[in-house]
């Protein structure tokens, strides 16, 4: 069966300025990223437009979207998240002289790429932008309070019972402070929004 992410251009490279329009649903392998892997739940979808440049260079237009599996930097509990991005990348037929793991430099924000036998491998582009899509800061929801910085408890399933002597002397006037401000409660590390 072929792979609905290696798109074959033959017959747009037969004249400037043809141009291919689809729309693919798929799967794909998880992509490891430091501190876990980025796992699609679901399919991805890319929608793309594919335009003869001239000289064999076919010019891509995507719109990537997917539901991704990721870890809450506050409380470390997994979550769902809707990925989304658009990108664009171009892809010149592979020179005689290049080897099979030899790729073009990058022209400014645009990855490029090359072809063998009229087959555009859409792959790599999707990996790298859907990890270019997760967010610097991955969080559960936007409230999420974390977990305790003494008992480890996740905030989110309710106050801990770490009590307020137990906290660092050097943090006493930070304490006061945010008591006095109505940001504490006293003898409840998990009484905060913060």
């Amino acid at each position: 069966m072929a792979d609905p992410l290696v798109i074959d251009v033959e017959a747009l490279t037969r004249q400037r300025g043809l141009q291919s329009t689809g729309t693919v649903v798929a799967p794909i392998e998880p992509i490891p990223v430091p501190g876990g892997d980025i796992a699609a739940h679901g399919p991805i979808r890319l929608q793309y437009r594919l335009t003869h440049t001239g000289e064999g260079r076919i010019w891509l237009e995507a719109d990537l979207a997917a539901r991704a599996r990721l870890t809450c930097d506050r409380c470390l509990d997994s979550f769902e998240a809707n990925l989304h991005t658009r990108y664009e990348e171009e892809f010149l037929p592979r020179p005689a002289g290049a080897g099979a793991g030899e790729e073009p430099e990058d022209a400014g924000d645009t990855r490029v790429a090359y072809y063998d036998n009229h087959q555009v491998d859409l792959r790599e582009g999707i990996r790298q932008n859907l990890i270019l899509a997760v967010p610097a800061k991955q969080l559960c929801r936007l409230g999420c309070r974390g977990l305790c910085p003494r008992c480890g408890k996740n905030l989110n399933e309710g106050p801990c019972d770490c009590r307020d002597e137990d906290l660092d002397p050097r943090l006493a006037a930070l304490d006061q402070w945010l008591r006095e401000h109505g940001k504490g409660e006293e003898g409840d590390h998990g009484g905060s929004e913060a």
